[in-house]
């Protein structure tokens, strides 16, 4: 017995159909539209070719293709002068305002270069805010009415940008994990050993030994350096007290340059520490190495190009004024602090 094919529900198959439907093209572009404009407005086509520098025969053509397209006459030829059809008369007052919507579209789009935004607001962590925020204060004043600049922990930035309380953050944290941001590497760079004065010329390349003759010193898990830091040693099974945790680079600096222990760090938080750079000593970190990025992190289509105008900036400060100082600090970090993408 034959198998029954099985009915569609009443409305599936006007459905069906309609989901396989292409999208429908216009019948027109904004170029026949002008040329159409020409020949309603002049009364020729001779006279619309010379208005727009086209043949009389390019004129026919594209009046009457789009004739085709709307399956309606749009001029009649019989009359001398030819003259608008009622559909003609009505594509000439519409052609009219979609023109004008087009024209204005463009404007804005045009004079969006050179406008300004409302607000930029920025988070910046601690050990870039001294050499950014000046620049970016002078810079950025031609792309922004108000500014506003926030530094500390790159978590509360995190948490500021997801909120939307600030539109773009300098930081460690690259949020992969979040959709919709636009992501700009700044700087690449190596933590480095932290270390009392009194280490230096004394072997510094076993972690475990050190540890057993000075107390470790943490930046906060609540700083990225800190999260860091935190599974590096981990990975070295190097389970660590907790005795001093400091969320600040210069809170960790002034106990190591006390004597009070030892820490990992960053070549740029040592610049930011210069003061006290004197009082330490710094070395590589024994391998396994472990680095950090910086990048530049914003909202996707939010700001135009204000992001990359940022990031393009940062780079060039940190090319300029960062690095040539970090290599007379550090001569031994090679090209291991790099400014830019890899």
């Amino acid at each position: 017995m034959p198998s029954r094919l099985k009915q569609p529900k009443s409305g599936d198959g006007l459905r069906k159909r309609v989901l396989r439907t292409p999208r429908e093209s216009f019948p027109f572009d904004f170029r026949s539209l002008e040329i159409f404009l020409a020949v309603a407005e002049t009364g020729s086509f001779t006279e619309a070719g010379k208005r727009l520098g086209l043949t009389q025969s390019a004129i026919s053509q594209t009046v009457s293709q789009l004739e085709r397209e709307f399956a309606v006459m749009l001029i009649d030829r019989k009359l001398k002068p030819p003259t608008l059809t009622i559909a003609g008369a009505i594509l000439r007052k519409q052609a009219y305002e979609l023109l004008e919507e087009a024209r204005r579209v463009v404007s804005m789009i045009r004079e969006s270069v050179s406008a300004k935004l409302p607000i930029v607001r920025i988070g910046l962590i601690e050990s870039l805010f001294p050499v950014l925020a000046p620049v970016l204060g002078v810079e950025l004043r031609a792309y922004a009415h108000q500014l506003s600049m926030l530094s500390g922990l790159s978590y509360f930035h995190r948490q500021a940008l997801l909120q939307r309380n600030i539109d773009v953050s300098i930081t460690p944290e690259p949020m992969y994990e979040i959709d919709g941001l636009d992501r700009f590497v700044l700087l690449h760079e190596p933590f480095i050993l932290l270390l009392p004065a009194t280490r230096r010329g004394k072997d510094n390349s076993d972690l475990a030994r050190l540890a057993a003759e000075l107390p470790f010193i943490w930046y906060t898990d609540r700083s990225h350096m800190g999260h860091q830091i935190g599974l590096h040693l981990r990975r070295l099974r190097l389970e660590l007290p907790r005795d001093q945790a400091y969320d600040s680079t210069s809170g960790v600096v002034s106990m190591v340059a006390a004597g009070l222990g030892w820490a990992i760090t960053t070549p740029l938080c040592m610049l930011d520490a210069r003061p006290a750079a004197n009082s330490v000593f710094c070395a590589p970190l024994p391998p396994p190495a472990l680095s950090r990025q910086l990048m530049l992190v914003a909202r996707s289509g939010e700001m135009g190009g204000i992001p990359s105008r940022i990031a393009d900036l940062a780079r060039r400060v940190l090319e300029t004024r960062c690095a040539p100082e970090i290599a007379g600090m550090f001569p031994w970090l090679g090209d291991a602090f790099k400014v830019g993408d890899m």
